[in-house]
């Protein structure tokens, strides 16, 4: 059995010696190396984290969260510093804080500061809805051909500028010559009816005038040499001749009333010629009313043949007109020949056939659709002709908001588009809808908008603003003098000595230019109307700065 040796009892054999740190370290297993080195990383980790939260993640040296011990060492020393020094640069309100930025004299003369007061104005809300400008449907036309044909020439090039009876195109058609050629028969039945009709007032007034030199009984040369070289037609024999009649039984009856007295004649033959007398006057009187009554009714009847006449050749006209589709309001182009072809000459048929097409206002050629010698059908489009110095606004109001809506026509609205550089604009009430659109549940509003330097272009996409409601009178201030940042509405008050404070403000409806403050200024208070955004600018500079120097890390020790 071994002897067992006690650690401390002496004995002749050696003690082995202690090892190093050293000779421990080197001496462990690989499983204890590999555990060493994860216990260092992860002090590494939480070190480099501690150092993050301390000066990225950590609370805002200024807010309530900050430590105010001593533990937080350098850093949080450092930190409370940059938060004392931002404090000490703004001033508490009972509105909450309200920082201020100073500028001398010179300074704000470069930044253009100028102040407005907040006072009590008249404003109204308005509401926004969507549109789209449109070519003015006064000012654009779809330029079809009115007739089956040739096109014979085309004058227009698109984009070409033209104003009112600028040729766009010549087409050719047998309906135009024969219609031209029915009017023209009409025009010369007119004229043949015309000369009847004066011939029959000329005999008319003639016979009346004969008539009444009759009732003073002048002698019958007077009457031939009075009468002579007028019209009097078969009426000259009827009426002169009776009246001559007349003259000599007169003359036969005064005789025999003499010779009867002496006892010559005898009572037959004195009755005889009495009766002849008689029979003569009556002949006279009788072709007298007759001449009176036919030359009123020839006169009248011709008249009425004019009439008739006249209206067959508006009719004719009209026809023409409504063939050709003329927009000009004037027949010359419609009814005569066209200039290009001389009357007379070998191509008369060509031209009385031809139809010049025409501009009826001032404006561009947007698009041609034909080119020479192409055959046309009636209403086939030609040309689209249009005049972009005013542009219809269309928009739309949806149902529910139409009855809070106040527009008339006549009523200035302002206009946004977008897509311009100068997107401001007012345009005039045209028209509102009379009923509700039934796909899109709105009412649509166009308004007139003056294009004169052709900025904007149809079909664009625009807002337009209505207004909305009564006038309130309420407290506002410009508009320029509303500055934003991060979702926060303030202004700039003066307070004198180069010293402007930053009010927080909440505002309420807006118009274009002024805008109501709901909470946040009093009554009279000078706000920053112009040079608002330069404050603002070394307002957020400072902000910057400051934020800067209390997230830098502290200088080494």
């Amino acid at each position: 059995m071994s002897a067992i040796h006690s650690p401390d009892s002496s004995s002749s054999s050696v003690r082995p010696p202690i090892p190093s740190a050293v000779h421990r370290v080197a001496g462990l297993p690989a499983s204890r190396w590999g555990g060493l080195i994860t216990v260092a990383f992860l002090l590494a980790g939480v070190a480099a984290w501690g150092w993050l939260a301390t000066h990225h993640l950590g609370p805002d040296p200024g807010s309530d969260l900050a430590p105010h011990s001593g533990a937080v060492g350098v850093h949080g020393a450092s930190a409370q510093k940059n938060a004392d020094d931002r404090k000490s640069s703004s001033e508490v309100g009972s509105g909450g804080t309200s920082e201020i930025v100073t500028l001398a004299n010179t300074a704000q003369a470069a930044a253009g500061i100028s102040l407005s007061p907040a006072e009590i104005r008249p404003l109204r809300q308005h509401i926004t809805v969507p549109g789209r400008l449109d070519y003015n449907a006064r000012q654009r036309l779809d330029y079809a051909s009115p007739v089956d044909g040739i096109v014979s020439r085309v004058f227009a090039q698109v984009r070409q500028k033209v104003v009112k009876g600028d040729s766009l195109a010549e087409v050719s058609s047998p309906e135009i010559g024969m219609a031209r050629d029915e009017v023209r028969k009409r025009e010369d039945n007119r004229e043949i009816e015309k000369k009847a009709t004066d011939w029959a007032i000329a005999i008319a007034d003639n016979v009346e005038d004969l008539l009444g030199m009759l009732d003073s009984h002048p002698p019958v040369e007077q009457v031939e040499q009075e009468f002579k070289g007028r019209l009097l037609g078969v009426y000259r024999e009827k009426i002169i001749s009776g009246y001559s009649r007349l003259l000599y039984v007169e003359k036969i009856s005064a005789s025999t009333q003499q010779l009867s007295q002496g006892g010559v004649l005898s009572g037959r033959i004195v009755d005889e010629r009495i009766s002849n007398l008689e029979v003569a006057k009556a002949n006279l009187l009788a072709a007298c009313e007759e001449a009176k009554f036919l030359t009123q009714q020839d006169r009248n009847r011709a008249q009425a043949a004019v009439e008739q006449a006249d209206r067959l050749v508006r009719i004719s006209q009209e026809h023409l007109r409504m063939l050709v589709g003329s927009r000009l309001g004037d027949d010359s182009e419609v009814i005569v020949m066209s200039e290009e072809s001389p009357s007379g000459s070998a191509g008369e048929k060509q031209a009385i056939s031809s139809l010049i097409l025409r501009t009826p206002f001032d404006g561009l050629v947007e698009d041609v659709f034909v080119v020479r010698g192409e055959r046309v059908q009636a209403g086939q489009k030609l040309f689209v002709v249009a005049d972009t110095a005013t542009l219809w606004v269309r928009a739309q109001i949806h149902e529910r908001q139409w009855t809070a809506v106040e527009v008339a026509v006549g009523q200035t609205i302002r206009v946004s588009a977008p897509g311009v550089d100068v997107h401001e604009a007012t345009a005039c009430v045209n028209h509102v809808g009379a009923i509700v659109e039934s796909d899109s549940r709105s009412v649509p509003l166009v308004a007139e908008l003056a294009n004169d330097d052709a900025h904007y272009k149809p079909g664009m996409f625009v807002w337009v603003d209505l207004p909305q409601g009564k006038v309130r009178e309420v407290l506002s201030v410009p508009v320029s003098a509303v500055m934003r940042h991060e979702g926060n509405a303030f202004v700039f008050v003066a307070e004198g000595d180069g010293r402007f404070r930053r009010y927080n403000i909440e505002t309420g409806i807006e118009s274009d230019d002024f805008i109501e403050v709901l909470r946040g200024l009093k009554p009279q208070q000078q706000v920053v109307s112009s040079g608002a955004f330069i404050l603002k600018s070394e307002l957020l500079l400072e902000g910057d700065e400051e934020t800067a120097g209390a997230q830098s890390p502290p200088s080494a020790s």
